[in-house]
């Protein structure tokens, strides 16, 4: 049973999203009532599992820290936006959103979506891929086509020896790679020190493909 809650300064949209939620099978919703921050919503610290959260809150918060916090607090994030916005939809997923979800799509996407993410998987559609990719007003880090091989492979999950092997090039070359591509986003102010750290600027660069729901 995945439980799940609504995180939006439309009220119309988290009492029509808890319906939807509460007719399918294996689902159940919190609603909580008036929710339309993330202050709100931590103050009650409902029992849910996942998070739908809208990317542009009345209150100005940053998608980042929302999506931080929420995590921290042990909920998984889902974006529930109409992405129009990819400077914030960029700011979601560094902060660690496990995807995104429009609110244009059917229902039925909405809920492979939820699903795919409480079973811990990164969902994001190749349109949402394309526009981040395509954001020419994006600080870009600039990876040479075998860098991006390199971290599309690391940071979706492959160690040092199995990149190598899939590149058929040295352990050593691949951990020269990694040096090179820290160091790229560090000289434009977007770290990564960790696997994690590499893992979201992958996404933010649409560089890491999106794990599809299961059907």
């Amino acid at each position: 049973m995945i439980n799940t809650a609504v995180i939006d300064d439309h009220e119309a949209i988290r009492i029509g999203m808890s319906a939807a939620l509460k007719t399918q099978p294996g689902h159940e919703v919190t609603l909580v009532a008036g929710a339309a921050t993330v202050d709100e919503y931590l103050e009650r610290m409902p029992d849910a599992e996942v998070v739908l959260l809208d990317l542009q809150l009345d209150d100005g918060s940053d998608p980042l820290v929302n999506a931080e916090r929420l995590i921290e607090a042990g909920y998984k994030v889902l974006v529930y936006s109409i992405a129009d916005n990819v400077r914030l939809l960029r700011r979601a997923l560094a902060g660690g959103a496990a995807g995104v979800c429009r609110k244009a799509e059917p229902i039925s996407v909405t809920i492979a979506s939820i699903e795919a993410v409480a079973d811990g998987q990164v969902v994001i559609s190749q349109e949402i891929l394309a526009a981040i990719e395509g954001d020419a007003s994006y600080v870009a880090a600039n990876l040479g086509p075998r860098e991006r091989e390199v971290l599309a492979l690391y940071a979706g999950g492959f160690e040092v020896p199995e990149v190598a092997e899939r590149l058929t090039i040295t352990e050593n070359s691949v951990k020269e790679y990694l040096k090179r591509i820290r160091v790229k986003y560090t000289n434009v102010n977007r770290p990564a020190a960790s696997k994690l750290d590499l893992f979201r600027r992958a996404i933010e660069d649409g560089i890491v493909p999106p794990v599809e729901p299961h059907q």
